[in-house]
């Protein structure tokens, strides 16, 4: 059988399939706990606390990532001696990955179920899928899903490769919407969300809160990024946005910028052609003086795309604001419900982006509840012990939920956006 062939008829046993075998539907041994090999390219420092949560779960867990030290600047989680992680080298060949022990998991007898990572340029995760697939394994992809509803040859090709697997864990609602438009089945989707290190974020939040509060000094709005500084975080139209607030209104503003990478001289030299008020902190991986920055901060700004930073910045209780194009954006900006927990701008207008950052002390003028906006969310959706609960319920093969959570909290704030 060839590759080509095979896809097509394990594309006939996915999502919508009607004559799947009872294990293609959902893991089958009711009786014992399944053995599940979760296959990432690398762990990063920052998965610690869904890691040590799904370590927990009702499953047995093998971990398999790349062991390197460091990747695109994230330094790597170093798991625990209890922990069951498994070096897995990633290999990149002309823009094209190999994971050569995902295939190797994906044959072994070891393992009922694969989560494979939802990356369709590694080409050994397809392999692995297919072999899942016919040995009998119950397959799932962990990731972004559609980023797009774009009928393009692009998510044409994601198309054939998510259906390889009996079912996707998503970090959004979003994704789910779209890859129900492409002919997936709902109850295959399962939107768990993302989470960070929330048990020692909450520690630090804690403490926080019980520090004796300390009148402002100072009338200035103060704005925090959080990020690598590299291009792609587009600080520059945040400078220019800055500055035009500041020549168009009566508020001032004092702008800091946590993190190092290569746009950082250019960032400089622009603050400096701007006059503007910018503190550079550098890289900083100490969680607490993060967390009080963040805590200190009136808002985060992430004028790109917002990922992760937005579950940091809710955690401590700090609204957020980014832009509004969802094509361009990472799954996490769904936790951005305007006027409650941040503001949305266009993508790339700074005079748009100007004016949110003027409207600030008017939307969030009550500091407690903007923070009791921002803690319910993390607390009750953005968590590991929450996305445990969803990812168990797809190995298991249970039904997925809506997966719309944050419109159950919020309602029309969140709507509109899938």
């Amino acid at each position: 059988m060839t590759i080509a062939s095979l896809m097509r008829s394990l594309r006939g046993q996915s999502s919508g399939a009607t004559r799947n075998s009872p294990r293609s539907r959902e893991y089958q041994g009711a009786d014992k706990r399944p053995r599940v090999a979760i296959v990432y390219h690398f762990f990063p420092h920052y998965r610690k606390g869904v890691l040590d949560a799904i370590s927990q779960c009702d499953f047995d867990v093998t971990f398999f990532g790349d062991p390197v030290d460091r990747y695109q600047g994230i330094p790597s989680l170093r798991f625990e001696a209890n922990k069951d992680f498994r070096p897995a080298e990633v290999k990149v060949v002309r823009d094209i990955s190999f994971q050569w022990a995902a295939v190797r998991a994906s044959l072994s007898s070891e393992f009922d179920v694969l989560v494979l990572l939802a990356n369709p340029n590694f080409l050994t995760t397809w392999l692995a899928a297919a072999i899942g697939r016919l040995t009998g394994k119950r397959v799932l992809f962990w990731g972004h899903g559609f980023l797009s509803a774009n009928r393009s040859v692009k998510n044409y090709a994601r198309r054939m490769f998510f259906s390889l697997g009996h079912a996707q864990y998503l970090y959004g609602y979003r994704a789910k919407c779209i890859a129900e438009s492409f002919g997936f089945r709902s109850r295959n989707l399962y939107v768990g969300f993302n989470s960070l290190d929330y048990q020692s974020q909450l520690r630090t939040r804690r403490d926080l809160l019980s520090r004796p509060e300390v009148p402002r000094q100072s009338p200035q709005i103060r704005i925090l990024g959080v990020s690598r500084l590299t291009d792609k975080c587009e600080y520059d139209v945040l400078m220019h946005a800055v500055s035009l607030a500041e020549r168009t209104s009566e508020r001032r503003f004092k702008l800091t910028l946590i993190g190092g990478g290569p746009a950082e001289r250019k960032l400089k030299e622009l603050a400096s052609e701007l006059k503007l008020d910018i503190d550079f902190v550098g890289e900083l991986y100490d969680e607490a003086a993060v967390a009080a920055y963040i805590f200190d901060s009136d808002v985060v700004v992430s004028p790109g795309k917002i990922g992760l930073t937005a579950m940091h910045s809710l955690m401590f209780g700090t609204p957020v604001i980014s832009h509004s194009d969802m094509d361009r954006q990472m799954p996490e900006v769904e936790a951005v419900a305007p006027g409650i927990s941040g503001i949305l701008f266009r993508y790339g207008d700074m005079t748009d982006l100007s004016k949110c950052l003027i409207s600030v002390p008017d939307v969030f003028h009550d500091r407690r509840q903007t923070q009791k906006n921002c803690f319910r969310i993390i607390d009750e959706i953005y968590n590991p012990y929450r996305q445990c609960e969803v990812l168990s319920d797809a190995i298991y093969g249970k039904p997925a939920g809506q997966g719309n959570d944050m419109a159950a909290l919020y309602g029309d704030a969140c709507e509109g956006r899938a």
